[in-house]
């Protein structure tokens, strides 16, 4: 139980200090990523409602197509063409494709179409809707302007090691918490009439001196105060009396 008691207290440790260092990490890169991921600090092409715009890709890339969320979903209402004229229809947004906070704080852009596995060339996109501008962000590109940041390095790090190690510890302490309850909380020790108490780490090495007079009772029980330190004299008692016997019946004769 000491081994596990010793893991727990490691493994928690272990998990909070890698945790506070995610935190802090996140707090150093949050402005950078807060910059690099506003669609209107980093776009690829913007549309103004009604309107439609060129542009090149210069690799393969992930396109993404976002709108001002102003309380409803925005819809796409968007047309991606190639270089050929083919339409690129893309799919929508999904689980995986969240909102995105702009720089400013209070403008939330909303993604409404995704390209996946676009080829460098040339395109149009057509932005169909009436009243709403719309912004084409490289993903790619982006990811590429973060790369290399060390604090982005050591908040992954931190969240991916921090946490399971956390779970294993709490697990371990759990075991070692259940253990404690069966366990009995204290051992009474009798040596020369005087009663000793002692934890359940001490009660092997107590034992081991049973042999020298120690009597050990468990669980809180009633002590027994004879202690055995020799061979019973039971045995040899009848001979004595024969003995004594013989003796007066000398002593009358």
């Amino acid at each position: 139980m000491a081994s596990r008691r010793t893991w727990a207290r490691w493994a928690t440790g272990s998990s909070f200090f890698l945790l506070l260092l995610a935190v802090v990490s996140l707090f150093q890169v949050y402005p950078s990523l807060m910059s690099t991921f506003d669609p209107e600090s980093n776009y690829l092409v913007k549309v103004e409602p009604g309107q439609e715009s060129d542009f090149t890709v210069d690799q393969y890339t992930r396109l993404v197509a976002l709108r001002v969320n102003e309380g409803n979903v925005p819809q796409a209402e968007l047309r991606l063409f190639g270089g050929n004229g083919e339409e690129i229809e893309g799919r929508g947004a999904g689980t995986f494709d969240p909102d995105r906070p702009g720089s400013d704080g209070s403008t939330i852009y909303s993604p409404v179409r995704i390209f996946e596995a676009v080829e460098s060339g040339t395109y149009t996109l057509h932005n169909d809707a009436e009243d709403l501008q719309l912004w084409l962000v490289d993903e790619t590109e982006l990811a590429k302007e973060i790369d290399g940041n060390p604090w982005l390095y050591l908040f992954y790090i931190g969240c991916c090691l921090g946490a399971p190690i956390g779970l294993v510890g709490l697990i371990l302490a759990v075991i070692v918490w259940t253990d404690k309850r069966k366990a009995p909380d204290q051992f009474l020790v009798i040596q020369d009439g005087s009663v000793i108490l002692t934890d359940m780490e001490k009660v092997q090495s107590v034992r081991a001196q049973k042999e020298g007079g120690l009597e050990i009772e468990e669980g809180g029980g009633v002590p027994r105060p004879f202690v055995s330190t020799g061979p019973s004299n039971e045995s040899t008692q009848p001979d004595q009396e024969d003995r004594q016997w013989k003796s007066w019946d000398d002593a009358e004769s």
